[in-house]
């Protein structure tokens, strides 16, 4: 009997070790579970900064903004852009600045025998007997400075003709079928990206030239002290095709001389032709449409006190 007591009690001890061993140990796995929720899930926490952290983060902030402001003023604000000190002026003053805005354009224009529309008022026909009102000639002004500024590229340019340009109508008021009245305007309207940071007002422009005109144009536009970006360019050659094979002979015989009835070879390489020299290709007109952004920088330079 105290044997078998014995055994039973030795068999029921190692039972209990057993058991707790095992309890042991899903234990311990049940914490390094945890262990590797808390650190899978913790990582994707926000990270809270020290103080140490943030001000380190100004400290890069502002070497980058050293950085960024010669960029600025020498890019975005550069010398001869005269759109930040632009604001509301009388009425009256504005229409005489348009007035002799649009003389000298037209003017200029004729001087360089380059081909405008009659008496055109280069998108601000509106205003040919009537003023605007005083809270809309500040962006007038914008739009009037930007127009000049690209009408006198392509004048400089030169190119072979003006046909039209277009701005978006950024007046208050205006009634909705304007466009269609007067051709002066695009659809939409100036756009202003969060923050303030700048302003980009659309035209359009429409004009005829050859390749090298059109390709100082584009020069020209992105030297300026203006911040002018081609958003599209749309160009129609005025030959639909190219010239023939079978056509040569008959563009040859047009430039020789008429008086050569001989054909042999000397003869006709010595005789003067009677027109200049003709271009199988390059030297067509060009039908382009410019669609231009004028930028307005407000932003991002120290000077202004914004970041």
């Amino acid at each position: 009997m105290i044997i078998a007591f014995v055994v039973i009690g030795l068999i029921g001890g190692a039972a209990a070790y057993y058991l707790d061993a095992y309890q042991l140990a899903d234990t311990l796995n049940d914490v390094q579970a945890a262990n590797d929720d808390f650190q899978k899930y913790s990582s994707k926490q926000p990270y809270l900064p020290t103080e140490q952290s943030v001000k380190v983060l100004q400290h890069n902030n502002e070497l980058t903004q050293q950085q960024l402001d010669p960029l600025v003023k020498k890019y975005f604000l550069a010398e001869g852009n005269k759109l930040p000190k632009i604001g509301n002026v009388d009425t009256v003053e504005w229409k005489h600045q348009l007035d002799d805005t649009v003389t000298k354009l037209n003017a200029a224009a004729k001087v360089r025998g380059i081909k405008v529309p009659k008496d055109y008022y280069y998108g601000f026909s509106r205003y040919l007997s009537q003023a605007p009102s005083e809270e809309d000639t500040e962006v007038l002004s914008k739009q009037l400075l930007a127009i000049e500024q690209m009408v006198n590229i392509l004048l400089g340019a030169p190119v072979n003709a003006i046909t039209h340009i277009r701005r978006t109508a950024e007046e208050n008021g205006l009634p909705n079928d304007m466009e269609s009245k007067t051709g002066d305007y695009i659809s939409g309207h100036s756009a202003e990206v969060a923050g303030g940071i700048y302003t980009a007002y659309p035209f359009e422009i429409d004009f005829d030239t050859t390749t090298d005109p059109f390709r100082k144009v584009v020069e020209d536009l992105m030297q300026s002290p203006y911040i002018f970006v081609i958003r599209s360019v749309s160009v129609q050659n005025e030959k639909a095709s190219s010239p023939q094979i079978s056509e040569l002979d008959t563009i040859a015989s047009s430039i020789s001389n008429a008086s050569v009835t001989e054909s042999s070879p000397g003869t006709v390489a010595s005789a003067q032709p009677v027109a200049g020299p003709q271009y199988l290709f390059g030297g067509e007109i060009l039908h382009v449409q410019l669609r231009v952004d004028l930028i307005d920088w407000k932003g991002l330079s120290s000077d202004s006190g914004n970041r």
